[in-house]
C-alpha cells in the first residue's frame, strides 16, 4: 500500500495541465455542439444567415436585430456544410477552441490559474455552449493580448483585432476602446516605444493604414448600430441614484456573476461597496503597468457609461464584458517586456495601506476565478441533462411523426422560431399575418394570449382548403389547463391537447402542441 502513495504522487506531478486542460475542453465542446438545444437568440443568427440569398439579404435581414454582420457573415460562409443549425454550432466551437488555445499559448498566468478559468462560466458556458456573437470578443480581445508584443514594430496586427471588435457587439466597443486608448497612451508618454517604432522603415505608412483600417470598419459597425438607436431606452439625463447602483452591481457581476436585486436599496448598496473594494485592491496590483492600469479604466468606464447612459444590458452574457476587460489588464501587467519601458512598468512609492491591497489581489484573483470555475463546470454538466430550450425536442417529435408539412400556427414568433429553424420551414405566425421563420422585429405585432383564438379563427377564414391545424405554442400563449387528450371545443374550433414539451431551461420555450379543427 505505501509503495502505491509515492507512485501516485508521481503521476499527479507528471501531468501536463495544459494538455490535460486543452483536451478535456476541445472534447466536451464538440460533444456539446452536437448536444446543445439553440434557443431563440441562437437560432435567430442561424435563420437570418440560412435565409439570407446574398450577401446584401444578409445585411437587411441583420439591420433590425441591432448588432453588427460579422457573426452573421461567418454563419453565411458555412452554412452549406452540413445545411442545418450544426454548421453554426461546429463554427462557434472551432472559435471558441482557439481563443481558449490563443489564452493558454500567450497567457502568463501559472497553469493552475489558466485551467480554473479555461472551464469558467463564460468561456467555458456562456461563450461556448451558447452560440452567439460573444465568442468572437473573446477571441479578438485574447488576439490583440497575444499580438501586443508586436506593436513595437508593427500596430497592424492590434489594429485589425480592434476593428473587428467593433463588428462584433456594441459592448465589445468597450474592449476595442481600451485597446486604442492604450496603444495611444503608449505612443504618447513612451519615447522608447516611438524609437523602436521608427526603426521601421515604413512606420508612417504603418500607422496611417491601421487607423484606416480601425476608423473604417468601426464606422460600418457604427452605422449597424445606429438603425436601431429609436428601439433603445435611453437611460434619461436627470441623476438616478438606484440606476447607478444598478450599474455598479453589473461590475459586481462580472467579478462573481451575482447581480443584486434592484428591488432592495440595501443589496445594491452592500455590493456597490464590495465592488469598490474590488476595484481598490484590482486597481492596486495593476499599478505595476501603467499600460494595463490604462486598459482597465478606459475600459471598464466606456462600459459603465455605457450601461449607465445607454443599455443596461440583460444577463450575465452582458456583464461579461467587465470579467474580459480584468483579465485582460491582467495579462497585460504580467506580460514580460522585451526591454524595460517606462510606460510598461515602473516602480512606484507607495503608502503601506496600498501595498496591503496589492497583497491581497492573488486571493481575489483565485477566488473569483473558483467561482467562476464551479459556476461554469456546473452549468456545462446541466446542459446534458436539462435541454437549453425544448425546440429541439419539439421539432424532432413533428418529424417523428411525418407532421413537418402539415400547415403549422405558431405563437409567441420570436420563441416558436427556434421550432421553425429545427424544422427547417416557415410557419404562420400570427405576430406577422404571415408565415416566417426568424423574428422580425420591425414587423411583428404583439399579440395577448387571450386573442390566440381570434387569430386562430381569422386563419381559417383567409383559408377555407385548410381542414385541420397543427398549433406549436409557448408557454405564454399555451392551454395549459388542458392535459395530453383532452379535447375543447371554443369559437367554433374543436382543439385537441396532443403533447406537452416542458424539459426545457428557458422557461418561455416550453412548447405545447396541439390539433385545431374548424366545425361547420
Amino acid at each position: 500500500m505505501q509503495s502505491k502513495v509515492p507512485t501516485l504522487k508521481r503521476f499527479f506531478l507528471n501531468i501536463n495541465l495544459e494538455k490535460l486542460s486543452l483536451s478535456v475542453f476541445i472534447l466536451v465542446g464538440m460533444l456539446a455542439a452536437f448536444n446543445h438545444s439553440l434557443w431563440r437568440d441562437e437560432m435567430q443568427g442561424w435563420l437570418v444567415a440560412w435565409r439570407s440569398e446574398s450577401l446584401i439579404d444578409l445585411w437587411s435581414n441583420n439591420a433590425p436585430s441591432g448588432h453588427p454582420v460579422l457573426w452573421s457573415a461567418l454563419i453565411y460562409m458555412v452554412k452549406d456544410i452540413t445545411k442545418s443549425p450544426l454548421s453554426m454550432q461546429l463554427l462557434h466551437w472551432v472559435l471558441g477552441c482557439l481563443s481558449i488555445i490563443c489564452f493558454w499559448r500567450w497567457n502568463p498566468l501559472p497553469d493552475w490559474q489558466k485551467s480554473l478559468f479555461t472551464f469558467g462560466y463564460f468561456p467555458f458556458w456562456e461563450y461556448y455552449f451558447v452560440c452567439r456573437h460573444y465568442v468572437l470578443a473573446q477571441l479578438l480581445l485574447f488576439c490583440f493580448c497575444s499580438f501586443y508584443p508586436l506593436r513595437r514594430k508593427s500596430y497592424i496586427p492590434s489594429a485589425f483585432c480592434i476593428a473587428l471588435l467593433t463588428n462584433t457587439h456594441a459592448f465589445a466597443w468597450s474592449l476595442a476602446f481600451a485597446s486604442f486608448i492604450t496603444l495611444l497612451f503608449e505612443w504618447a508618454l513612451s519615447p522608447k516605444q516611438r524609437i523602436s517604432f521608427r526603426s521601421n522603415e515604413y512606420w508612417k505608412f504603418d500607422i496611417i493604414l491601421s487607423l484606416i483600417i480601425i476608423f473604417s470598419f468601426s464606422s460600418f459597425s457604427a452605422v449597424s448600430l445606429l438603425q436601431v438607436k429609436d428601439a433603445v431606452d435611453v437611460v434619461p439625463t436627470s441623476f438616478d441614484f438606484r440606476h447607478l447602483l444598478r450599474v455598479i452591481g453589473r461590475m459586481f457581476g462580472g467579478y462573481v456573476l451575482i447581480i443584486p436585486s434592484h428591488h432592495r436599496l440595501l443589496d445594491l448598496t452592500i455590493c456597490a461597496l464590495i465592488t469598490f473594494a474590488f476595484t481598490s485592491i484590482t486597481l492596486s496590483f495593476l499599478r505595476i503597468s501603467r499600460a494595463a492600469t490604462v486598459f482597465f479604466i478606459s475600459g471598464t468606464a466606456f462600459l459603465f457609461f455605457f450601461n449607465f447612459f445607454v443599455y443596461l444590458g440583460i444577463g450575465s452574457r452582458h456583464y461579461g464584458y467587465y470579467f474580459l476587460i480584468f483579465i485582460a489588464a491582467i495579462w497585460i501587467a504580467l506580460m514580460p517586456s522585451e526591454y524595460a519601458d517606462e510606460f510598461q512598468s515602473r516602480k512606484i512609492l507607495v503608502s503601506s495601506s496600498s501595498n496591503y491591497l496589492s497583497n491581497l489581489f492573488p486571493a481575489l484573483l483565485t477566488f473569483c476565478l473558483a467561482v467562476h470555475f464551479a459556476a461554469g463546470v456546473h452549468r456545462a454538466i446541466y446542459d446534458f441533462y436539462v435541454p437549453y430550450s425544448a425546440g429541439k425536442a419539439t421539432a424532432e417529435y413533428i418529424q417523428e411523426k411525418g407532421w413537418a408539412n402539415e400547415a403549422i400556427f405558431g405563437t409567441r414568433d420570436v420563441e416558436v422560431s427556434t421550432v421553425s429553424g429545427y424544422l427547417n420551414r416557415d410557419i404562420y405566425y400570427p405576430e406577422l399575418m404571415d408565415t416566417g421563420s426568424y423574428a422580425q422585429w420591425k414587423n411583428r405585432n404583439s399579440l395577448k394570449r387571450e386573442d390566440t383564438l381570434l387569430h386562430l379563427n381569422s386563419y381559417f377564414n383567409q383559408n377555407p382548403q385548410t381542414e385541420r391545424l397543427l398549433l406549436v405554442l409557448s408557454k405564454a400563449s399555451a392551454f395549459r389547463e388542458m392535459n395530453p387528450g383532452d379535447v375543447i371545443i371554443r369559437d367554433g374550433i374543436r382543439i385537441a391537447a396532443d403533447k406537452r414539451f416542458e424539459r426545457s431551461w428557458i422557461k418561455p420555450e416550453r412548447f405545447y402542441l396541439y390539433w385545431a379543427k374548424k366545425i361547420e
